[in-house]
């Protein structure tokens, strides 16, 4: 493995333990970007985190992440394809806070056809122009809505809404439009590129420009993925944005 990698990774771990740490003062002195949970606890001030939606949780990742940040908060992680799912399940039954949902989350109940690829961090329910090189099979996935796990469980709010999708973020978000409309979600983190025509990532301006007309701002970007020489390119990134009414 690259040492750099190795050194980097240590790195981050050792400043998330500080940052998560009920003991880590709310403080100007760290700067805004490095890390999206200590900055929503900033902006949050005196209120409580107490409900997260993960969409797209493939195998706990984020999940397990954002239980060490917020370990009051009840975090809902939807994956939908079977095998992620049953890992999904291994990698967070120890955590009570952490409810599994083996269901995708989209803008109207139904199913769907998906490919199923050999990295399961690139499975997409946005069709394809042509059959990805890379897949193994296909599976059908059940879609339900936002609003519809939401109201079920009478949640007040949805604190925050992460999302990693693969280019499906949009759709998830339409299918919240009663918490949307109702300034109901906090805050909302999803991965993000600049570029219109790659369907299989979100679309900064088209995401910003839905957020900005129902009562969101533009807060920040984390964790960008860089590629080339030197790494002069910029990949993706995941965006945060926050309620005006907060």
């Amino acid at each position: 493995m690259n040492h750099r990698y190795i050194i980097g990774k240590t790195l981050s771990n050792i400043g998330n333990t500080i940052l998560a740490s009920e003991l880590m003062p709310l403080t100007r002195i760290v700067p805004q970007g490095i890390s999206y949970p200590y900055d929503i606890k900033r902006i949050a001030k005196n209120r409580k985190i107490k409900t997260i939606f993960d969409v797209g949780a493939n195998i706990g990742q984020t999940s397990r992440f954002l239980n060490w940040h917020f370990p009051q908060a009840e975090i809902f992680a939807f994956e939908p394809i079977n095998e992620t799912f049953k890992t999904l399940q291994k990698n967070t039954h120890y955590l009570n806070k952490i409810q599994c949902f083996h269901s995708a989350l989209g803008s109207h109940e139904s199913e769907k056809l998906i490919y199923i690829r050999e990295d399961s961090e690139l499975n997409t329910l946005i069709e394809p122009s042509e059959l990805p090189s890379n897949f193994k099979k296909t599976e059908t996935v059940k879609i339900t809505t936002i609003d519809t796990i939401a109201k079920k469980r009478q949640l007040t709010s949805i604190d925050i809404l992460k999302m990693d999708v693969q280019g499906y973020e949009l759709e998830v978000i339409y299918g919240a439009e009663f918490y949307v409309k109702n300034n109901l979600i906090n805050f909302i983190y999803a991965e993000i590129d600049f570029d219109e025509h790659n369907k299989e990532c979100q679309d900064f301006g088209e995401l910003n420009k839905f957020l900005v007309k129902n009562n969101f701002k533009f807060s920040g970007f984390y964790e960008v993925f860089r590629w080339g020489e030197n790494k002069r390119y910029f990949g993706f990134c995941n965006a945060l944005f926050v309620n005006c009414n907060l």
